[in-house]
Order: C-alpha cells, then structure tokens, then sequence
C-alpha cells in the first residue's frame, strides 16, 4: 500500500501540472491577435481588415453573451436542486456527505463556466487564424 506522502503526491503533481500547462496555453492563445491579417486579404482583394475585425468581434461578443446567459439560467436550476437534494441528503446521510456533494457541484458549476470562457475566448482566435 501506497503511504500518506505518496497518496497526496499523486493527487497534487497532476492538478499543479494540469494548472501549469493550462496557464501556458492560456498564454500561447492570449498572444494571438486579432488583426484581421492586413496583408493577406489585400493581396487577395478581400474587404478591409477592419470591417471583418469588427463582425468578427461583434459576433464573439454576441456568443459570449448568449453562452453567459446560457449558464446563469442552468446555474439558477442547479441551485434550486442543490438546496433540495442538500436537504434530503443531510437527513439520510448527515452533513459530511451533503458538505461533499454541496462542494462537488460548487467545483462542477465553475469548471463548467471556466470551461465555457475559455471556449469563447479561444473561438475567435481560432476563427481568426484560419
């Protein structure tokens, strides 16, 4: 069997690795601007950059806000359901076992926004690039 030292080890290396490389390609993403490649589209007769730097940040923002909207209706259900199940569960289990559910859906409800930030944030950039 694996000892108390070794057991927090396996659990601390990979979230403090998992943060580090996510910080990193947060930074990679972050430095892609978005220019609308001037040179490329005047080579190839194409609209101002500006003109479809603009749509493309006006219809970012507009996914953004529909994806922030999204979860704060969900967001808004799940606590309405966390506080009713927190009551069942507290009378059935006791509260350490609410405190763990009660915490996972915490962690769960911002991995989740987290999550969708990042995919709308990278969205852009990667349309930009290609």
């Amino acid at each position: 069997m694996l000892g108390s030292l070794e057991v927090n080890l396996l659990i601390v290396v990979p979230v403090a690795l998992g943060v580090l490389w996510s910080a990193k390609e947060w930074i990679a993403v972050a430095k892609v601007k978005i220019d609308g490649h001037p040179d490329l589209l005047a080579l190839e007769g194409k609209a101002q950059a500006s003109d479809i730097v603009s749509e493309m940040l006006k219809i970012s923002k507009t996914i953004q806000d529909g994806a922030m909207s999204f979860l704060f209706a969900e967001y808004l259900y799940m606590a309405v359901y966390i506080v009713l199940f927190s009551i069942f569960l507290v009378f059935f289990t006791g509260v350490p076992t609410t405190v763990a559910f009660v915490v996972g859906a915490i962690t769960s409800i911002i991995c989740g926004w987290i999550g969708m930030r990042i995919a709308v944030f990278t969205n852009v950039r990667t349309t930009h690039q290609c």
